[in-house]
């Protein structure tokens, strides 16, 4: 019975026959490995072999004449050289146990494409592809490990569209030429997405191997066969574990494109090392506070429980012998490389609620950057009119039309939520470099008593609304530092719940930070000595930061800086509604509450 194959593509259905697989047919994607002579014995090879017969392939006799080797059956290819990277490929062997996959029955409800439906059997076996995927600077070669004339495997394919079919798409890094003793005389695929309305599609039998070249649009590895059995597969390809440079996926539509980039936080997972277990369901900052019955001291001491604990886990992993590398942002690295994926943008769509640091606050971080760039010159500095303190974080990584269905039903909210800093003066204090590996941070302690330092509110400041160390009482410390700031993010929470909205956050730690900057390369980081400097650099800062700027309001010595580590949050503005793409300090304002 026919097999045909159907890739959805905006709404329609494309349907190809899958013909068996032959080396001629396959040529323009790879290679097919197989015996090309079944009829040969070696005994017979070796006869023709005497009387100088020749053989097809260029083929010799082998192993005393008891083999015939039919030598370069297909070409391993590598041009990690050629990577953006600059991170070089080696071999790698992986085993693949597919599980044999059914066909659908033509007869189910479709809209296929008009042009492919002339004639078409209504009974015939179909599969759908909704993936394909490439490897730009590698051969990929599909052994089976079993003869079993049962057992068949699907070969799915596509050429590239031109490079400049969709200027706006993401376009995957490609090696630009072969090396000129290159055997592989097929031309490298260029830049452009899988051009499907041609693609191809083959049955194999588990009697061949497949090589798909570099850069070649496959779908993943299809076994056919009965429920319950499978096809393993010896892999074989080159790897350099730069994800956009090993792999790129195409889902049923351009709209779906996305490099194989991985997020920072799946590799540096953050997780609260206060102590307090959430339980679920509840508002997750309620437990932190029930467990110190919202007294200051200890809200503060569960803050700097959390840091300290981190910044020690970190150091160790930075001097450890076991060290491997930074956690490089691959999304940072294309927005500030842009010769690495030209045309690139972030596709990762958020929606937030920031806190913007008063004028003081972003001096005494600025200076912090510059600290930390003499030590380590090559790392990437938010910029300061782009500095924020996550208050709460809505949802992340979802596309522009999700975000605007979160907004509209956040905005009866939005007034509320950005303004509720005006009223609730949230404190916080003793600020330090917090870091890892991959980024690094000013992180703050929600106040516990310490003496005010900040400027006064701007007047005239309304005398119902307690302030922080106000010379009419209405805002002493004892009074104002028990609505802490993780009490704030409490309030922000109920408030989007109320709304509707479930909030999707990625962490919910005891953290109030500002992020400073993030690692662009290895360079300043790939020797134990570089990293010794640079947490002995970090060491440094955080000693400066506790004798000389926390808790500090004494006016300085003649000749230097007054600097001001403490930050009411919501002083100059209030709290920040902002969508968009988000992640390096960008996007838009929704609202912007009122600042005091």
């Amino acid at each position: 019975m026919a097999k045909r194959v159907t890739v959805q593509l905006e709404g329609r259905s494309i349907l190809i026959d899958a013909v068996p697989l032959s080396r001629e047919a396959f040529a323009p994607f790879g290679d097919v490995v197989e015996n090309p002579r079944q009829d040969l014995h070696p005994s017979v090879a070796a006869t023709a072999t005497a009387t100088h017969t020749k053989l097809p392939f260029d083929a010799i006799v082998a192993n005393q004449g008891t083999a015939i080797k039919y030598p370069h059956v297909t070409r391993m290819e590598n041009y990690y050289d050629q990577a953006p990277s600059g991170r070089p490929g080696v071999a790698v062997m992986n085993m693949f146990v597919c599980a044999a996959r059914s066909l659908l029955r033509a007869s189910h409800s479709l809209e296929d494409d008009m042009d492919n439906m002339d004639n078409m059997d209504m009974d015939m076996d179909m599969f759908p592809v909704a993936v394909l995927e490439r490897h730009p600077f590698t051969a990929q070669t599909f052994i089976p490990l079993t003869a079993d004339p049962t057992k068949h495997f699907l070969v799915v394919v596509a050429p590239s569209l031109p490079s400049n079919a969709d200027p706006e798409l993401l376009l995957l890094p490609v090696p630009n030429s072969r090396p000129a003793d290159s055997a592989v005389k097929r031309p490298l695929p260029g830049q452009g997405l899988p051009d499907v309305h041609r693609l191809r599609a083959f049955v194999a039998t588990t009697e061949q191997a497949v090589t798909y070249g570099a850069g070649t649009w496959h779908a993943p590895m299809v076994a056919l066969g009965s429920a319950g059995t499978a096809v393993d597969f010896l892999v074989v390809q080159f790897a350099n574990e730069v994800a956009v440079e090993d792999s790129l996926r195409q889902l049923s539509s351009p709209n779906s494109m996305a490099s194989a980039l991985e997020s920072t936080d799946a590799r540096n997972k953050l997780e609260d090392l206060s102590g307090v277990k959430i339980r679920p369901g509840e508002n997750p900052y309620d437990a932190l506070i029930n467990a110190c019955s919202g007294r200051p001291a200890e809200i503060q001491s569960l803050y700097s429980t959390h840091r300290v604990t981190r910044n020690s886990q970190q150091r160790d992993k930075f001097l450890s012998p076991d060290f491997k590398e930074l956690i490089i942002d691959p999304f940072l690295l294309r927005l500030e490389r842009p010769e690495i994926e030209p045309g690139f943008q972030d596709p990762r769509y958020c929606l937030v609620f920031w806190a913007r640091p008063p004028e003081h606050i972003i001096k005494l971080a600025s200076h912090l950057q510059g600290l930390l760039k003499k030590a380590s010159p090559d790392i990437w500095l938010m910029p300061p009119q782009r500095m924020h303190m996550t208050a709460l974080e809505l949802a992340h990584s979802l596309t522009p039309p999700e975000i605007d269905a979160l907004t509209t039903a956040i905005r009866p909210a939005l007034t509320d939520i950005t303004n509720l800093t005006y009223s609730n003066r949230a404190r916080l204090v003793k600020p330090f470099i917090s870091y890892d590996l991959s980024a690094f941070a000013v992180s703050f302690l929600p106040a516990a008593g310490e003496p005010v330092t900040s400027p006064p509110p701007v007047p005239p400041h309304p005398g119902h609304i307690a302030h922080p160390g106000l010379p009419d009482g209405s805002g002493g410390t004892s009074a104002t530092d028990v609505y802490s700031y993780h009490h704030l993010r409490r309030d922000v929470f109920n408030l989007a719940k109320a709304a509707g909205v479930e909030v999707a956050s990625r962490y919910v730690v005891p953290s109030a930070h500002i992020t400073l900057g993030r690692y662009l390369g290895q360079d300043d980081h790939d020797t134990v000595e570089k990293r010794e400097r640079w947490v002995k650099a970090i060491d440094q800062v955080n000693k400066w930061l506790e004798d000389e700027v926390w808790d500090m309001g004494r006016e300085p010595v003649e000749g230097t800086e007054k600097w001001i580590g403490e930050w009411i949050v919501g002083q100059e503005r209030g709290l920040d509604a902002r969508s968009g793409q988000l992640w390096y300090g960008g996007g838009r304002t929704i609202m912007m509450g009122e600042g005091f």
